[in-house]
């Protein structure tokens, strides 16, 4: 029998060593580290689980990422529409009727206090957050708004507010001041005539007229609104004797104002003037047409009083809701000399200011997208509003019918209108399509379908006549064109979004144009150009006149009532406040999740101190041992086995 070292093969066990020396190794590096492996490659089996959630983790920061950055933009828009709150409240407050303070105080500092708070809330408008501002919609490079000496004042050749009020003013009031109404009365007749210079947007509008004598004694003609429209007129007719007017009775005309408030004049009769003469009172003369004339001489002077007052504070109000333009409408100005305007134009760039940079949609629900529907017997017309604006509102490209119990008129030289007329009540099932483009060339139809009984959406009920089927079309196109109004429009707050988890997205776009903060911009700026100065008794009086006038509408634009509208300051706050709670929710559901996780990837990546060095200690004994018997083996001979 041979005995050598065959029988014992060495290399085995050097491989054997070597495998323990560099698991102890291994372990030394664990129990430095914590870790299980210092490289991916050297995870093993854990390395597809270990990636999984170490992706996870990843996505889980970028969201925390996200939520901290929408977190920051929040608050800070939260603090500014507290502070818009608090300033439509000081605004509101600040002008009331009838309280015009210690010396008048309040007519003197409401202005100057007015254009402060403007140009407050034009900086906070303006305001960046890391460079990106945050009431423009989509649009965050560039300031929403111009500063506020700019939007008074203008620049650059280009009209700010001031001008287009000192246009607006004018084109109200007319050449004499009388609000564009003229009065006549033929020599020798006891009758007045009171009629509007044309048809147009501007001054004081015939409403009604009303007296408290007796017809025999004063008759008139109301005004009348025509198809087609036509400027309206009345006559005041006085009676002579023994059936003239006698003192203390009083005539009364109403006249709607350019902002659709109205107002009224009543004058008094009375047998000898007042010393001084009282701005409402005619004295009663020797017959009809001698009464008639001083009846026009008070009547004169009164118009023009109120053009001073009621109607210049309407024509301030009516500025400022051409020159603040609102979503989809254009900015406005008067056509040509303003004391014999008849039209109104659209604005751009070139001339004007812009008061609203931001992003903002071309069509809105408000207004029907600049859309008007009017009902005449048989015949529904539905135009666009004028001035027709290419950037602003739908544009009517179009109407088709299927059936010949229905015309449809398009103008092609100024399809600016379109006429849907009933010649007889048409069957069921017979369609009425008006096609509507966007600005941006994005077309709607409006399609409606005879029914008989009750109609749903997209339907028109028939009929017993043409004319019952054309006024149950008109409200069934006024329904789908406000849908259509409001698709087109779309949510301001949608401009801007954050994914903050799988499937949460926060929206938080704020367009310095919605209905709350234009309203406050209005009225601020409308206050701020004004003075209501009190050098004499008669000075004073027509600046309160005018102060109470303005108070009134400031009070109306700014009412409470407006807090439940869509865009207003308050239901702006309240769907910030559901962003909020959007991001502490996801931040709740990203921390425990990250919890959960960070738990798993230790099991998975790390190791028990412990338990390495338990391992070490029985790897250390198992190396001694075998390092002893290697050497043993190696110096094995026949002498030494014997």
């Amino acid at each position: 029998m041979i005995v050598n070292k065959s029988m014992f093969p060495l290399q085995t066990g050097f491989g054997v060593i070597t495998k323990m020396q560099d698991r102890f190794a291994d372990l030394q590096v664990q129990l430095g580290t914590g870790m299980k492996a210092s490289t991916l490659a050297d995870m093993g089996r854990d390395l597809p689980l270990s990636l999984s959630v170490r992706s996870r983790l990843g996505k889980i920061e970028g969201f925390t990422s996200n939520i901290a950055t929408v977190e920051l933009r929040l608050s800070f828009l939260d603090k500014t529409m507290s502070r818009f709150d608090s300033l439509e409240s000081e605004t509101r407050n600040s002008a009331v009727q009838g309280q015009y303070g210690t010396n008048n105080i309040n007519m003197a500092t409401v202005p100057s206090l007015s254009k402060a708070r403007l140009d407050e809330m034009v900086t906070l408008l303006n305001s960046d957050v890391a460079g990106r501002y945050l009431f423009g919609g989509s649009n965050t490079d560039s300031a929403p708004v111009p500063d506020t000496t700019t939007l008074l004042e203008g620049q650059g050749g280009k009209a700010g507010f001031k001008a287009v009020v000192s246009e607006r003013k004018a084109a109200d009031a007319g050449t004499d001041g009388r609000g564009r109404l003229t009065s006549g009365q033929v020599a020798g007749t006891s009758t007045v005539t009171l009629a509007e210079d044309g048809l147009h947007p501007f001054g004081l509008k015939l409403s009604n007229i009303s007296s408290t004598a007796p017809n025999t004694a004063v008759s008139y003609t109301s005004p009348v609104t025509s198809t087609p429209a036509a400027a309206k007129s009345l006559d005041v007719t006085f009676a002579d004797a023994p059936n003239m007017i006698v003192a203390d009775q009083t005539i009364t005309m109403g006249f709607a104002l350019p902002d659709g408030t109205e107002t009224q004049i009543t004058l008094r009769a009375v047998d000898t003037a007042s010393v001084p003469p009282a701005a409402d009172e005619f004295v009663i003369g020797t017959d009809g047409a001698t009464t008639a004339a001083n009846f026009k001489a008070t009547l004169d002077a009164k118009l023009v009083e109120v053009g001073s007052k009621e109607l210049s504070a309407a024509s301030n109000f009516v500025a400022s809701s051409s020159f603040f333009n609102a979503p989809g409408e254009p900015v406005l100005r008067v056509q040509g000399d303003p004391a014999t305007a008849t039209s109104l134009r659209v604005a751009d760039e070139s001339d004007t200011i812009m008061w609203y940079k931001g992003q903002s949609p071309a069509v809105a629900a408000d207004g029907l997208g600049r859309m008007h529907i009017s009902t005449t017997t048989d015949t529904v017309t539905l135009s666009e509003t004028a001035p027709v604006s290419a950037k602003h509102g739908f544009q009517i490209t179009g109407v088709l019918t299927d059936t010949t119990d229905i015309d449809t008129t398009l103008n092609a030289a100024d399809p600016s209108s379109v006429d849907v007329k009933f010649l007889a009540p048409p069957a069921a099932g017979k369609t009425v399509t008006v096609t509507l483009t966007e600005p941006g060339g994005n077309t709607r139809e409006l399609t409606l379908t005879a029914v008989t009984g009750k109609a749903g959406s997209g339907q028109f009920t028939i009929g017993a006549d043409a004319n019952e089927t054309a006024a149950n079309f008109s409200k069934a196109l006024n329904i789908v064109a406000t849908e259509a109004a409001m698709a087109a429009e779309g949510n301001p707050r949608t401009s801007v979004t954050s994914q903050v988890d799988d499937s949460t997205r926060v929206s938080y776009g704020i367009q310095a144009n919605e209905s709350g903060m234009l309203r406050l911009v209005r009225s601020l700026a409308s206050m701020s150009v004004e003075s209501f100065p009190d050098g004499d008794p008669v000075t004073e009086a027509s600046s309160k006149a005018r102060y109470d006038a303005m108070a009134r509408r400031q009070q109306l634009q700014l009412s409470e009532s407006h807090n439940s509208e869509r865009g207003s300051i308050e239901i702006l706050t309240m769907e910030l406040a559901v962003g909020h709670t959007a991001l502490k929710n996801a931040t709740a559901r990203h921390t425990d999740y990250k919890a959960q996780l960070d738990n798993l990837l230790s099991d998975v990546e790390t190791v028990s101190k412990e338990d390495v060095a338990m391992e070490i200690l029985a790897l250390q004994t198992r190396l001694q041992a075998s390092y002893q018997v290697t050497s043993m083996v190696s110096q094995l001979s026949l002498s030494k086995y014997m």
